[in-house]
Order: C-alpha cells, then sequence, then structure tokens
C-alpha cells in the first residue's frame, strides 16, 4: 500500500511549463488484445486530474488521451483483466524550481490510492521539474483485478514523489472505471417473509445464479442458487437492528439491494388484579414514590413476557406517576384513583396497564390454615391420657383495618370417629393449667389487635401446654378416627 501525507500547500493548474525531457511525439502500442474501455458506460473522467495529496509544489496537469485494457466485457473492465494501457500527453510541470519531480510512473489505483499493479513501475522521470509525454505516452500495467468488485471504482492516473519529500508518493486520478448502472439497475434481490429480531437466517431470491449474497449485519455471504434462492446464515439473532439491507453483487462489481425492516420484539404486561383495595395502613403519608411501587406491584401480581420468548429476567416495573402516598392517602373510603404500570427491560418498555387503586376501611380475613392435623399411631392408654399433634397447628389471619382493631379467633369440633365407634375422648384447647373440651359450641382460643404487619400468626405460640390437644381415656377402642375442627374469625367478642 501507498503510504501518503497530506500537506496545505494549494495545487494550482498551468496551461504551459519549461520543457526539461522530452520523447518522440508517437504514441506507444499497448500489448495485443487491448480494447478503448474510455468509451464504456463505466468509465468517469475527471478532465482535470484529482489529487490525493498536496505536496508544497503544484503540477500542470498532463491530458489524458486513451486507456485500453485486456480481457473486457460489453467494454469494461472485469475480473480477467490482466493489463491496463494508460495514455497521457502534453507537459507534467513543477510550478517551482525549489521542488523536483522523482519516480514519475502511470498507475492504476483505489480510491484511497492503493496501487492494483502486479508489475513494476516504469520510471519515465527523475530530479526534474517538467516532464514532456509529447502528444502521447503509453505505459501498460499490469494488474489484478480477480477481486474487482472489492476494489471498486478503479482509477488511473500517475504517480511521483517529490524531492522535497523522498518518504511520499503522491498519486493523482484522472478517471475511474465503476459498477455498470445498466447491469445493476437489472439486479433486484428480494427478502422473503417478515423479519423479526430473533431471526438468524435471511431467506430470499436473486436475480442471477452464482451472485453473491452480503448483509450491512455482518461479513457472512451466501450465493445464489441455480433456482435464483438464497439463504443467509447470519449465525445469530438480529436482535435490536432495525433494518437489514441485502446487496446482491456480481463478480464485476455490479449490485443491486434490498432493505427490510426487522420487527422489535415487544414487551407485553398482565396483571392478576387490575383493581386493588388500599386500607388504612396500607400506604403511609411518609412512604416514598418507590415504596408506593413497590406494595403496588405485590397486589396486582404482574406477569412480562417478551413477543418472541427471551428472558425477563431484568424486569422492573415502573409508573410514572408521583406523590402516590398523598394521593391515596386523600381518597374517602370507596373512592379510587387510577395508576398506570408499565414493565420495563433495558430501554424496551410495555404498553401501560391501568390499575384502579381504591381506598377501603380495611378487611379481616383468614390466612392459611392447616389442612389437616394428624395425632399419628397410639397406644391404648392405661389412664387418660392428652397427646400433642404430630405437626404444629396453623392459622393465620390477614388484617388491612387501621392499627389497633380488635380481633377474636373461635373454634369448634366434631366428635371424633370411626367407621363403628366414637372416640372415647375428646379435643381440648389448653392453655397452661386451665383446659376446656371442644364442643361444637365456639370456643374463643385466640385474640389480639392489629400491629404494623397485615398478616398475624395466631397459632405461633402455640407449644407443648398450649393449643388443641387430644385427650383419651383408657376405654377407648382400638380403631382409626377422625373428625373436624371449625374455625371462625370475629372482629368484636361474642357474646
Amino acid at each position: 500500500m501507498q503510504q501518503f501525507r497530506r500537506l496545505l500547500t494549494p495545487i494550482s493548474l498551468l496551461l504551459v511549463g519549461f520543457m526539461a525531457m522530452t520523447w518522440p511525439s508517437q504514441v506507444s502500442h499497448a500489448a495485443t488484445g487491448m480494447t478503448n474501455v474510455m468509451t464504456g458506460t463505466t468509465f468517469v473522467p475527471k478532465p482535470s486530474g484529482n489529487s490525493l495529496t498536496d505536496t508544497g509544489g503544484s503540477l500542470a496537469y498532463p491530458t489524458l488521451e486513451a486507456v485500453t485494457a485486456n480481457n473486457l466485457e460489453n467494454g469494461r473492465l472485469t475480473t480477467k483483466t490482466t493489463q491496463i494501457a494508460i495514455t497521457f500527453s502534453d507537459t507534467v510541470t513543477m510550478n517551482t524550481k525549489y521542488v523536483k519531480i522523482n519516480d514519475f510512473y502511470y498507475d492504476v489505483m483505489t480510491a484511497g490510492g492503493v496501487s492494483l499493479r502486479t508489475n513494476g513501475p516504469e520510471i519515465i522521470g527523475t530530479n526534474t521539474t517538467s516532464i514532456n509525454l509529447g502528444s502521447g505516452k503509453t505505459q501498460t500495467i499490469s494488474v489484478d483485478l480477480s477481486h474487482l468488485k472489492d476494489v471498486l471504482p478503479v482509477y488511473i492516473g500517475f504517480r511521483y514523489t517529490p524531492s522535497t519529500f523522498p518518504n511520499l508518493n503522491v498519486g493523482y486520478q484522472f478517471g475511474s472505471f465503476t459498477a455498470d448502472a445498466t447491469v445493476s439497475a437489472t439486479i433486484k434481490p428480494t427478502i422473503t417473509g417478515s423479519l423479526t429480531s430473533k431471526d438468524t437466517v435471511i431467506k430470499g431470491t436473486g436475480s442471477y445464479a452464482g451472485d453473491t449474497i452480503s448483509s450491512d449485519v455482518n461479513g457472512v455471504t451466501t450465493t445464489v442458487g441455480s433456482d435464483k434462492t438464497y439463504t443467509l446464515d447470519l449465525g445469530s439473532a438480529l436482535g435490536s437492528t432495525s433494518s437489514v439491507k441485502i446487496t446482491e453483487s456480481n463478480s464485476n462489481g455490479d449490485s443491486g439491494s434490498v432493505t427490510g425492516n426487522v420487527a422489535q420484539k415487544s414487551l407485553d404486561l398482565k396483571v392478576a388484579n387490575a383493581t386493588i383495595a388500599a386500607g388504612p395502613n396500607d400506604v403511609a403519608t411518609e412512604m416514598s414514590d418507590s415504596e408506593v411501587l413497590t406494595w403496588l406491584t405485590k397486589q396486582i401480581e404482574p406477569t412480562a413476557t417478551f413477543s418472541d420468548g427471551s428472558s425477563t429476567a431484568d424486569v422492573t416495573y415502573q409508573t410514572d406517576e408521583t406523590g402516590l402516598a398523598a394521593k391515596i392517602a386523600a381518597l374517602g373510603s370507596g373512592d379510587s384513583i387510577n395508576v398506570e404500570v408499565y414493565a420495563q427491560v433495558g430501554t424496551t418498555k410495555s404498553s401501560p396497564q391501568t390499575i384502579t387503586i381504591k381506598k377501603t376501611a380495611g378487611t379481616l380475613s383468614f390466612g392459611p390454615i392447616s389442612g389437616s392435623i394428624g395425632f399419628g399411631t397410639l397406644a391404648i392408654p392405661t389412664k387418660e391420657a392428652i397427646y400433642q399433634p404430630s405437626s404444629k397447628w396453623e392459622v393465620n389471619i390477614s388484617d388491612t383495618r387501621a392499627t389497633g382493631s380488635k380481633w377474636y379467633v373461635y373454634a369448634s369440633a366434631t366428635p371424633l370417629k370411626s367407621d363403628s365407634h366414637t372416640l372415647k375422648g375428646d379435643l381440648v384447647y389448653q392453655d397452661g393449667a386451665n383446659q376446656a373440651v371442644l364442643t361444637n359450641q365456639s370456643m374463643l382460643v385466640a385474640s389480639g389487635a392489629r400491629g404494623t404487619a397485615n398478616t398475624t400468626a395466631v397459632t405461633s405460640d402455640w407449644s407443648s401446654t398450649k393449643g388443641i390437644f387430644l385427650d383419651v381415656q383408657p376405654s377407648v377402642y382400638a380403631d382409626s378416627y377422625q373428625g373436624k375442627v371449625n374455625w371462625s374469625l370475629q372482629s368484636t367478642p361474642t357474646e
């Protein structure tokens, strides 16, 4: 690759110059099989030349007379082109005597100035301020265009080294060879179906079998098959890419493209409870918006899912509402407000769900209660005996009323029976030395007042001396007995 450095001295166009070197006026003959490519539709001339690098001295440009090449196709360069002949005429003159032209030669290069030649340069002049090319001086350059589509546009021009910058190789470009617009217009790839963010493969059709299919996602390519279809395996999901450009190109650099929009995955939010109650102690006026949102989220039981099934492990639930605690506290019993809540993962947000918060006086209800309690396999006692259950009783209440509100838990029991006997004994409630038989009449077994929490474990203090036990008489029949305990919850004591 040629190395260039840009200086700030401007280039000017001189019409005449001092002649320091001369050649015969005839045009040199190019290699056999060479054809004019300047008249083709893919050649774009630059009559006044284009400098890749300024040099501290300006030149009078020569005139581009002719460009020929071998192995053309429809008058254009191909991947099989191996020789390009360039003819310049007139005089190349440096406009200052302090800078001389060294190692002047013709070249074929990329837009950035990278030489495409495969043979060494043919130096025309050096250590001079003027080079006379006469009525036409030709140089034939061997080139490697096997990857033509990757190096287009291909430029022709000349190079030299200014004496003041011996390590600088200056390039001037006088024309370029581009893709064929007529051919490119016939290349019309398609994308089959719609694209989504989870797609890793893009399918479609091409215009010509053997063409290369690429995308602007990554460097992966594929080939249009004989049936003019293609399958481009990207190797990874399209993700957040908003659109994909598919390009079909041939070996000569002609190309056409199509752009497909990528449907982004959506985040969906569902809630189990769109209307919730706010009791007297649920939202305190001193609570922050984030604390109220935490409480709100627990009540609505939200579920967020991506449309493509990807993970929502990092989901958060948000609201743009502010001052929630004060707004809820200001509600009268039975009044309500609406709050919009949405889910968010990264920068992706769901559509909001409207949640209705209704102010209530609070409720008192049972929470989890033991589904069944057993006393295991017992030996018939020789005298009356008291037995503890094989697992702990669990009775809980949920209380959203005002702090200090009273509650009372009562229990009653049915007789314990087998298929043929009634147990000689009873379920009893014992609290230390006090003991009472549970009958079909409700008995107070626990009481208290609402504290700061919404739930209370009524039986948390039941122990080996407090709770419901089994009292068995020695006259009991050996059998399997069953019965029921009925619980009731009251906000006022029963007379």
